[in-house]
């Protein structure tokens, strides 16, 4: 036997692949000296480079559960080979090895398994070898660029995620599976990207009712690698994983599972309780400005304070990333009125950050009392979102009980949430243009275009409503894509026809100004179709306070470096801030409406709207006044520095072939707008 044993010794010392040989129960019983040697890259304790260490028992200690669990099939006859790739972090790289497992008998009719094992150097998917290994992977396995973009898949992923390659090959993750973004998986990989360590985690699936284990690396194109397979229910029940699938796993807090399950339990005992569906305002920009640590702190001391105010008759949960339910036992008094209030008021305070760094929070809260007109959980959990999205109109954190009425406004919203994730040729978007004016030469210097949509169902909708509501959804940039395409293609037929193209304004909320993605879609487009960027300006809009981030400012020094203008939109509004112009390369600034209209009515407005125009001029930046609606208005903007203008005075937003009838060649004016300008010199003297 010894004998046999140095014979097989000798075998496998002669390989060039990392060689071990496991017995029954998973116990080391050879390994080559290359597998010995190279367990101190991975960063194994000692006693793992052992001859008769308990392999099976380190990989469960170290959390391996994949492998772990392919082994035991094999070693229980289930299987007789498996391939797949194992990652380790080593330093500030990740490494990995392909392996081979195949089951060998022993003596007594048991089974054995050996593994060959051999590193890999991923980086080039492209190589034949590579690929082939990645392809042949039982385990599912996907790259990702630094920007979240797909750039592999191999079939067990195409298989897992129900999707083929090629419709997901450069696109972005987030983008390609949106409702990922409110699971462990967004902060776990975002951590990986921005902190470049390697990531682990298990994760209950509802959909597929599965537990996947998960590990995400960094690799050296500064994009991750993610590998990840499915493990049986019950292998998570003996790993104690069951509990996570009723706990939040950063809080620890009840999950929509078990939120259920008691709201349940009230129901069929007829408690009375009510269910208050607490929604975090804006929340996605405190992780993208503040990085989705610090998210997680402030969610963690929001939970905090919460756990105060409530006893052990109530319940707080965490249904997904900013959205929170507390269901409250109805007491003698049944003021369910004033402890709302009260939670209301617990975002009053701002959250820390550490290092004397404080972060403002707003809630928006909506409140169903039961008994009610249903007693099924879903009913009652979509009533108090109604209630919640109605809060959400309101300034600051905010609340609204239920009533039937809403019920309808919540119909309205789900059909233009499904819309947005449609095919957008067909749902009747499309731009309007609004000429700006030069008062002084009476001649158009430029255009804003502006989005509409007549949908087919519910007529026209309100930029405010559907901008907001993409915004929330995370459809804001595929919108805002379909609708540069629609513009560029206009002004370029326009310049193909009569020779010309005028300077053109976008709009561009405060979340695209972050993204990773949008830009280099921005900047490819013109290119694509032959459009100078100095022909483009974009106008941030401020639905919310814009916040400083690295990325933001990138992304517009990038912009000013290829010519293309950017433009402070309703300056002077709240969100708007002076600062503004020190933190980002602003070179164009927007009067808001709300100063213009004031113009011979309040004699303070016009001396801060004069202030404005000085300072605006002061800091060498091109100003615009917009909501023109007065000739009087006109004159005096005119008359204290500010020439372009845009309004209803001047003309409303059109349709493009409007716009060319009316304007093209002559810059034609409107009656109204003519007469207003004649005026201009003769008031002058």
């Amino acid at each position: 036997m010894e004998l046999l044993e140095q014979q097989v010794q000798a075998l496998i010392e002669e390989r060039d692949d990392l060689v071990v040989l496991l017995d029954t129960n998973g116990f080391v019983l050879l390994a080559n000296n290359k597998w010995i040697n190279y367990c101190p890259q991975r960063e194994w304790p000692a006693f793992s480079r052992k001859i008769g260490m308990d392999y099976l028992g380190f990989l469960k200690k170290t959390r391996n559960l994949v492998e772990l669990e392919n082994i035991q099939d094999m070693l229980q006859g289930k299987a007789q080979k498996h391939f797949q790739l194992n990652p380790s972090y080593t330093g500030d790289r990740t490494e990995w090895l392909s392996t081979k497992y195949r089951s060998f008998p022993l003596d007594d009719g048991s089974n054995g398994v050996i593994l060959y094992q051999q590193p890999v150097n991923l980086q080039s998917v492209s190589s034949l070898h590579n690929e082939h290994i990645l392809e042949n992977m039982t385990d599912a396995f996907y790259l990702l660029d630094h920007q979240m973009n797909f750039y592999f898949l191999n079939a067990q992923s195409e298989q897992l995620l129900h999707c083929q390659r090629e419709n997901l090959i450069g696109k972005n993750l987030w983008a390609a599976f949106p409702e990922t973004t409110k699971t462990a998986l967004y902060p776990n990989y975002n951590r990986a990207m921005q902190e470049r360590v390697p990531v682990k985690f298990t994760e209950y699936y509802k959909l597929l009712d599965s537990w996947f284990t998960v590990r995400v690396y960094p690799i050296e194109n500064d994009g991750l690698a993610v590998y990840y397979q499915t493990i049986s229910k019950q292998l998570a029940i003996e790993e104690g994983l069951g509990k996570f699938a009723c706990a939040d796993y950063l809080t620890g807090l009840p999950t929509r599972r078990k939120i259920e399950e008691e709201i349940g339990a009230l129901l069929q005992k007829d408690t009375p309780f009510s269910l208050l569906y607490l929604n975090l305002d804006n929340f996605k920009y405190i992780n993208t400005f503040y990085t989705h640590k610090n998210g997680d702190k402030v969610i963690k001391s929001i939970v905090a304070r919460l756990k105060k105010l409530i006893d052990a008759q109530d319940l707080v949960g965490r249904l997904e990333g900013d959205e929170l339910v507390i269901v409250r036992r109805h007491r003698k008094d049944n003021d369910v009125l004033a402890f709302t209030k009260k939670v209301s008021t617990l975002f009053n305070q701002p959250f820390s950050l550490g290092c004397s760094n404080f972060v403002d929070v707003s809630a928006s809260i909506g409140v169903i009392s039961c008994p009610a007109d249903s007693q099924e959980f879903v009913d009652l959990m979509t009533y108090s979102e109604i209630a919640m999205r109605k809060a959400k109109g309101q300034k600051g954190s905010s609340f609204c009980i239920f009533d039937s009425t809403m019920s309808d406004n919540l119909t309205r919203r789900m059909l233009i949430e499904q819309s947005l994730t449609e095919d957008l040729k067909s749902l009747g978007f499309y731009f309007a243009i609004q000429p700006q004016i030069d008062a002084a030469t009476s001649r158009v210097r430029g255009v804003e275009v502006l989005a509409r949509w007549h949908h087919p169902e519910l007529g026209m909708i309100s930029p405010i409503e559907f901008i907001a509501i993409a915004e929330e959804t995370d459809t804001i940039e595929r919108l805002t894509e379909h609708l540069m395409v629609d513009v560029f293609s206009y002004m370029k037929t326009r310049e193909n026809q009569y020779g010309s193209m005028l300077p053109t304004a976008i709009n561009i909320t405060p979340s695209l100004l972050d993204s990773t993605t949008f830009f280099d879609k921005l900047f490819s487009m013109l290119d694509n179709f032959g459009i100078s960027p100095t022909l483009i300006e974009i106008e941030i809009t401020e639905s919310v306070e814009l916040r400083y981030s690295e990325t933001t400012l990138t992304n517009l020094l990038a912009c000013r470096a290829k010519g293309i203008s950017i433009a402070l939109d309703d300056f002077g509004t709240e969100f708007s801030s002076l600062a503004y112009l020190l933190d980002f390369p602003v070179n164009k600034i927007k009067m808001d409406k709300s100063f213009i209209n004031k113009i011979g009515y309040d004699p303070k407005s016009e001396a801060v709207l004069k202030s404005l125009i000085q300072f605006v001029n002061s800091v060498d930046c091109a100003l615009v006044a917009e909501g023109v609606e007065q000739a009087h208005e006109a004159l005096f903007l005119t008359m204290n520095g500010c020439n372009i203008h845009q309004g209803y005075l001047y003309d409303k937003p059109m349709l493009p072939k409007v716009f060319d009838e009316k304007y093209l060649n002559t810059y034609r004016l409107t009656s109204a707008s003519k007469t207003a300008l004649s005026l201009l010199p003769v008031l002058r003297s």
